[in-house]
């Protein structure tokens, strides 16, 4: 019992030295960028398609952690190497994302490097062929730039999921590189 007095009692002390702005913030921010996809499938061959991306992101920030609701949308179109076993090269992909995210941002005053773990659904429509829906990770980092209640933020992020497109099993891999802003309250 003395202990975990104890360690609340230090836990306590230790949120009290940090400025009360800088413990809790709630923030809103819109972000776009670019998504770099290459599906994979066994014994097919894609090419990478870039395209541009938009989203959204609201969250919490408690500490050195941030806890944050992710959407974004890209449309990118297939290109295949080759086409043995079906054609979809030049179809259109409406890929999505929804799903939350956990940073860890590391303390410096202006200047905040972080980390970042998420987990969601993607969603993965096929032109004229199918609609997928998977759950998967993704992880990443990034740099915020708090000035004030506006801070800049840009992220990279490995996104993985796997879709069943039209009887067959398909990995999207898939980079984003995102920049933003998020607004502080």
């Amino acid at each position: 019992m003395k202990r975990k007095r104890s360690v609340g009692l230090v836990l306590g002390l230790l949120i009290l030295t940090v400025p009360a702005a800088a413990q809790v913030g709630f923030y809103l921010g819109p972000y776009a960028g670019i998504s770099a996809q290459k599906p994979s499938f066994q014994d097919v061959e894609f090419d990478t398609n870039t395209t541009f991306l938009y989203g959204f992101r609201a969250g919490v920030k408690v500490l050195m952690f941030a806890f944050e609701f992710n959407v974004f949308k890209a449309g990118h179109n297939v290109e295949m190497a080759n086409f043995l076993l079906f054609d979809w090269d030049g179809l259109e992909n409406d890929y999505g994302f929804i799903g939350g995210n956990l940073r860890l941002m590391f303390p410096l005053a202006v200047f905040r490097p972080f980390l970042a773990l998420g987990y969601g659904s993607y969603t993965s429509k096929l032109e004229s062929v199918d609609v997928a829906r998977r759950r998967g990770w993704n992880f990443g980092g990034g740099l915020e730039i708090k000035l004030g209640r506006v801070a800049v933020i840009g992220e990279g992020k490995w996104q993985d999921a796997k879709f069943d497109l039209d009887d067959f099993h398909v990995g999207v891999g898939d980079f984003t590189f995102t920049a933003g802003l998020n607004i502080y309250f």
